[in-house]
């Protein structure tokens, strides 16, 4: 309806409208605008919604106020406390009438997640604001003080604001502030303690409250902390201007006293409680432990103040506090699990010394007991010697971050693509991505990965693969491994394309979901186009390697699938690659799933069908494996390939010919070596070397010329060894097989066995030794030796052989049997086989002989069976008799003796003239006539025998002691005598002769010797004759000792003479020589007297008789001191 409207209307109307439109820029802005923001209305915005302020604490609950070591001043609240929060929101614009808006109050925890949210509806015109508030209860601290006092940490208080597309500026939409939140600060302003000055009164001046903390004093024994003595020197001074915190505070002495000495106090943080529980009763850090020790003192359930290390990630405690103490007193803050304690320690701690100067002391207990529960309390210890007003404590806050269930993950994959994939189906390349997960949280997590596309159709085929710390688990949905805090874990997730897939784009998504409760923590996508292609996939069907085995000339077939992956249908051809040049396509065919050969197969998108590839290895095909790459190609128009890689393993063929020169063959045992060739012929397809090994009768001694035939080319390589057959004696007449195995060094389970047959006829042989008389000497003219000749048989059949010697005419020699009697016939008894028979034969050298002499024995088959010459063998024995040259006597000149005294020493000279052996010399002597004239030369004792090393000498002495009878009664004036020197060593046979020229001496003088008269001539006669007799006695017995030691001498031995041979003898002792006969007075002859001889004077002879080599003479002597010396 239009009102009609004059001049005067109009312009009312329009005045209005100005007034209005100006009215903002007249007036004052709102008081509730932050005057310290700026907002940008250049533009001329008419809305413009903004986040201005937030801010916590109320007059009831104001926040409290932290002082940083820069003087700055930060504001905290504290954990399970009701907090009030106050966000501003403010519509900037120029717009008068309302914007509506939705306001959104967050808090935030610092690794990422909302703690809690608000939202509010906002209507508000343009310069108008709005307070929202709020109340909200931290359920965990997130505060941290660092060494230097420096308070940090906290939640963040977001406020944002939304006004939609109305809005003309995002810029000023988010308004941040951080809280700090703290653990707990107790102000030390309640206590309980005993009366410390005994004055009557309790120390401790407060109302007592339960399930308040508070501070409970106790004195210990000390070292035992469950024995309380008294309720401890701990004490609280209120009121005073000198606390840090409140009014109160504790000390360990009055203000004008000392501590006392010998004390262990502990001021315990706990509550009171009025029944058995030690819940949380709501003062804020949680359950707490019955303090059995301290309730039966104050007669009241006391609750110790647990700290849980392991709901910490970090936690700090601050106290205040000033004092000294005396030497070795202390006052510590002490953490106590109930079986382990650590400690700081005030008294080193620097702080102030006079009366109010508190000092922060700030204690990082984040490792003190990470994983355990634990009680704090002040601790006080002192000894015998000074003290001082102590130490003053107050003011205790706890700061922590404590462990929250919530957690955020930062997820990193390398995506370089940006998240757009082109692919083609059955792409070999397919997407692929690598990622880390980092748990930000406080707790160990275990995270899901679930990863799909958007297509349905590919997940039945599972195209997803998920590789992690998961080891048995790669499908699209994986639990991996538990991520400790901080920590990172890594996985890589692939997506395959499928075969034959349309043209199309796909989303692949992956997300990182909580184990617990399924929230998710993190996710991506990505597009995946597929283009149009041609393509295939072209496999074995069943998959092994090798595909096949093959040996030259055999042949094989290999199914293979071929799938036209690509999504548009095509015709295929097929072929193949070697990497052998003994392989060609020639050793190739294709054929269908039917059978029938093909060059080419059609297949649709998607489509697999079958084929079947035939091979055929090559005549001379080597071993090992051969790679062959099958291939098939698209036909054109269609332009693909895909390949195949199969390997086909040609075996080791072992095949060997092994062939003997002779099957069978005949040879005696006479100890004459034969061999027996045998060849080898490889005609395996690889160079091969066998071992060779012989199995034969032990007796036969068979080898080979070599254990292995040496490595033998492949297809025909040969070579020879032999069969080495000793033909030992002995050997039994026979057959005997001989086995000659060669067994493969490839193949230890092939071998070839080539049997020969060895015929051994009878054989007669014999075999005479030489015998090796070396090393010693013979004389000539000594009485026959003994010896033994060995005759061995060393036919296969029993055998008997005749005997004869033959050698130098200068050896006597006979031929004697086992009794020592004279062998008659000359021959042996029947022989075994490989037996022999000791022929004795007793030998001497005729008188005269010297040098080398030679005998031999002769042995003749008298069995033999006529089929060849008669067997016969001669041993020999040579003999070195007489001087050999290996020893030299050097002696003195002829030597003249004249008188009787002193004896007359003769010293020689023995030379062992050998350059390498170490002779034994033994040395004996031959009187010869000397003795005859009473002359009896003797060696000295330690002379008899020695040894002399190689051209070594030395000198031997014989002593000569004639008798003045002996000397008196030569028959010349001057008697020529010799002796002989007798040197048997081991080498050699020496003899010396030594003359002496004896002067005949006169007992009486020239004057007095005419008047001798005839009565003494007889009686010098008749000494003659006793003299002669026992010279004759003393002759048979050295002669009769010489025989003995010729008799009991052999080949290989040389015994000593008589001292030796009766060493078990005490010697005789010589007979002391006749004395001097006086001159007869002169005297007419008369007629002889003939007397009776003398009975016998010495003992009575042993009932053995005389001993041997003794003389009646001897015994009548010495008898009585021989028997004596044998304990007779």
């Amino acid at each position: 309806m239009l009102i009609p409207m004059g001049r005067t209307g109009a312009f009312l109307l329009t005045m209005t409208l100005l007034f209005v439109s100006l009215m903002p820029f007249a007036c004052d802005p709102s008081s509730t605008l932050d005057e310290n923001m700026e907002f940008d209305t250049s533009g001329r915005a008419l809305v413009d919604f903004a986040a201005t302020d937030v801010a916590y604490g109320n007059s009831t609950t104001p926040a409290s106020q932290f002082t940083q070591p820069d003087g700055s001043v930060v504001d905290y609240m504290f954990a399970r406390q009701v907090i009030e929060l106050s966000f501003t929101f403010q519509n900037a614009g120029t717009r008068l009438d309302p914007a509506n808006a939705v306001a959104t109050m967050e808090v935030w925890h610092p690794i990422g997640f909302v703690v809690a949210t608000w939202t509010a509806n906002l209507s508000l015109s343009g310069g108008q604001s709005s307070i929202e508030t709020v109340d909200w209860t931290p359920e965990a601290a997130h505060s941290h003080l660092s060494d230097d006092g420096t308070l940090s940490g906290g939640y963040i208080l977001r406020g944002s604001v939304d006004a939609g597309v109305l809005d003309s500026n995002d810029a000023n939409d988010v308004y941040d502030e951080n809280i700090i939140v703290a653990i707990y600060h107790d102000r030390v302003e309640n206590a309980l303690c005993g009366d410390t000055d005994g004055d009557g009164n309790y120390d401790c001046p407060n109302a007592l409250s339960a399930n308040v903390p508070m501070w409970i004093g106790a004195g210990y024994e000390v070292g035992n902390d469950n024995a309380v003595k008294d309720e401890g020197q701990f004490q609280m001074v209120s009121p005073t201007s000198n606390s840090a915190e409140g009014s109160k505070h504790l000390q360990i002495a009055k203000d004008t006293g000392v501590y006392i000495s010998n004390r262990h106090d502990r001021m315990r943080w706990a509550w009171l409680t009025s029944s058995q529980s030690c819940d949380d009763p709501g003062h804020g850090l949680g359950y707490g432990e019955l303090d059995g020790v301290l309730s039966p003192v104050y007669n009241v359930n006391i609750c110790k103040i647990q700290i849980k290390g392991f709901d910490f990630v970090s936690i700090q405690a601050r106290v205040q506090a000033w004092g000294t103490m005396g030497n070795g007193d202390e006052v510590r803050l002490e953490a106590d699990t109930n079986i382990e304690q650590r400690y700081l320690n005030l008294s080193e701690a620097n702080i102030g010394a006079t009366t109010g100067m508190w000092t922060p002391v700030i204690w990082n207990m984040t490792d003190v007991f990470p994983n355990q529960n634990y009680a704090f309390s002040f601790l006080f210890d002192s000894d015998n010697s000074g003290a001082t007003q102590g130490i003053h404590v107050d003011d205790l806050m706890l700061f922590g971050i404590e462990r929250v269930d919530n957690y955020t993950i930062d997820l990193d994959c390398n995506d370089p693509l940006g998240g757009v994939y082109t692919v083609i189906p059955a792409d070999p390349s397919p997407p692929s991505l690598q990622c880390t997960i980092t748990n930000n949280g406080y707790r160990t997590i275990t995270p899901n990965l679930y990863s799909i596309v958007s297509n349905s159709s590919w997940m039945s085929q599972f195209p997803i693969r998920i590789d992690s710390t998961e080891p048995l688990d790669h499908d699209n949905f994986v639990t991996i491994m538990p991520i400790e805090p901080g920590n990172t874990s890594e996985f890589w997730i692939n997506l395959s394309i499928p075969a034959g897939s349309n043209v199309e784009t796909v989303s692949w998504s992956l997300w990182v979901n909580d184990s617990v409760n399924g929230m998710n923590k993190g996710s991506r996508v990505l597009d995946v186009t597929v283009d149009s292609s041609f393509s295939a996939n072209f496999r074995q069907k069943t998959f092994s390697n090798p595909a096949l085995t093959l040996p030259p000339s055999s042949t094989g077939n290999v199914t293979m699938t071929l799938q036209n992956t690509g999504n548009e249908p095509a015709s295929w051809s097929f072929g193949a690659y070697f990497d052998d040049s003994l392989w060609s396509l020639s050793d190739l065919e294709w054929f269908d799933s039917t059978g029938a050969p093909i060059t080419q197969i059609s297949a649709n998108k998607g489509e697999t069908v079958e084929v079947i590839a035939q091979l055929t290895a090559p005549v001379q095909a080597t071993p090992g494996t051969v790679e062959i790459t099958l291939l098939t190609n698209a036909v054109p128009p269609a332009s693909a390939q895909s390949t195949w890689k199969i390997y086909v393993d040609v075996p080791i063929v072992t095949d060997l010919t092994m062939s003997a020169i002779s099957n069978e063959i005949t040879v005696p045992s006479n100890g004459q070596a034969q061999q027996i060739e045998i060849g080898f012929v490889n005609n395996g397809n690889s160079d091969e070397n066998y071992n060779l090994s012989i199995l034969a009768d032990f007796r036969l001694q068979a080898s080979l010329s070599s254990v292995e035939t040496g490595v033998m080319d492949a297809f025909g390589g040969d070579t020879v060894t032999y069969v080495l057959l000793p033909m030992p004696y002995g050997l039994p007449p026979d057959v005997y097989l001989i086995d000659v195995k060669a067994t493969s060094q490839t193949d230890p389970s092939y071998s070839v066995v080539q049997q020969i047959r060895l015929n051994v006829p009878p054989t007669y042989d014999v075999v005479v030794e030489d015998l090796d008389m070396s090393g010693q000497t013979f004389s000539a003219g000594e009485t026959c030796r003994s010896g033994q000749w060995e005759v061995q048989n060393i036919g296969n059949m029993d055998d008997q052989f005749s005997i004869e010697t033959g050698g130098s005419d200068l050896i006597s020699v006979e031929l004697r049997n086992p009794n020592g009697q004279i062998l008659s016939p000359s021959q042996t008894p029947i022989i075994s086989p490989g037996a022999s028979y000791n022929v004795t034969f007793c030998y001497a050298f005729l008188e005269g002989t010297s040098g080398s002499q030679t005998l031999t024995l002769t042995a003749t088959s008298m069995n033999f069976d006529g089929s060849d010459s008669t067997p016969s063998d001669s041993g020999s024995a040579v003999f070195d008799v007489g001087t050999q040259g290996w020893v030299n006597i050097l002696g003195p000149n002829t030597q003249t003796i004249e008188k009787v005294n002193p004896p007359t020493i003769l010293t020689f000279e023995i030379h062992n003239r050998h350059p390498t052996m170490t002779q034994l010399i033994r040395v004996d002597l031959d009187a010869n006539e000397m003795t005859a004239y009473g002359f009896n030369p003797r060696i000295n004792e330690i002379d008899r025998e020695f040894q002399l090393g190689p051209d070594q000498r030395r000198t031997v002495q014989i002593e000569i002691d004639p008798s003045e009878l002996a000397m008196s009664n030569l028959d010349e004036a001057s008697k020529l005598l010799n002796f002989t020197l007798e040197i048997d060593a081991d080498l050699d046979t020496v003899e010396y002769v030594q003359s002496i020229t004896f002067v005949r001496i006169s007992l009486i003088d020239e004057e007095a010797s005419s008047g001798i008269a005839w009565g003494s001539i007889a009686a010098i006669s008749a000494s003659i004759v006793v003299i002669l007799g026992l010279i004759a006695v003393l002759f048979q017995v050295v002669m009769g000792t010489r025989d003995i030691e010729d008799e009991v001498s052999d080949l290989a031995d040389y015994q000593n003479s008589l001292e030796e041979k009766y060493r078990s003898i005490s010697p005789a002792p010589e007979i002391a020589s006749a004395p001097t006969i006086a001159p007869a007075p002169v005297m007419a002859p008369a007629a002889a007297t003939l007397t009776s001889p003398t009975p016998s004077e010495g003992p009575p002879l042993p009932a053995s008789g005389l001993p041997e080599g003794w003389t009646m003479e001897q015994w009548e002597h010495y008898g009585q001191q021989w028997l004596d010396q044998q304990g007779l």
